[in-house]
């Protein structure tokens, strides 16, 4: 009959565990497993939380940094602003209406063409001529409304439009200006552009 005397426990393990060398060096060893499984699964997630961290903050900083930016611009422009005179600000706001003004736009239109001209096939772009849909605050775009006229007249007289269109108060782009002779020998300027409002 087997006594605990002849177990394995005592036939394997007991030398082993009361080996000298191995009672000195095994804190040691489970020193070293347990510290290892500690940086495996402890450690080193948290240093990638760490550094998923630190990126969050420099990027929260790059926005925070952008947005103290845009507020003193914002301060600067609306100082500026207060320091015009209300000429100017009328001015800024003939050349760049915030409704399309159509009306305007055609008298600009033939206040460039001259006393003693009359446009023909003037045509503007259908457009919405008052938008109360948009809420005051709201963010502005520029939009534009195309324009076309022909003038017949003199080469001076139609240079003389043309100069007057490029210093009118509205802010005027022309796309294509042509000049053409007529029979009879008359000349006609042909002019295509685009004028621009808030919207």
């Amino acid at each position: 009959m087997s006594t605990p005397y002849h177990s394995r426990y005592y036939t394997y393990i007991k030398p082993v565990i009361t080996n000298p060398l191995v009672k000195s060096t095994a804190p040691y060893i489970f020193s070293f497993i347990t510290m290892t499984i500690f940086i495996a699964f402890v450690i080193r997630p948290t240093l990638s939380t760490i550094s998923q961290l630190q990126k969050n903050i420099e990027t929260s900083q790059q926005t925070l940094d952008a947005l103290n930016q845009k507020y003193q611009n914002l301060s600067l422009g609306r100082q500026n602003l207060q320091k015009m005179s209300s000429q100017t600000k009328q001015k800024i706001a003939t050349a760049l209406p915030d409704q399309s003004e159509v009306t305007a736009l055609i008298k600009h239109l033939h206040q460039a063409m001259g006393d003693n001209a009359s446009a023909s096939a003037l045509q503007i772009q259908p457009v919405i001529i008052v938008d109360n849909t948009k809420k005051r605050g709201d963010n502005f775009s520029v939009s534009e409304i195309s324009f076309s006229f022909s003038i017949p007249g003199s080469y001076y007289q139609l240079i003389s439009t043309l100069y007057n269109l490029d210093k009118s108060p509205r802010i005027i782009s022309i796309n294509n200006a042509v000049i053409s002779r007529q029979e009879g020998g008359s000349q006609v300027l042909s002019v295509t552009g685009k004028a621009y409002f808030l919207k």
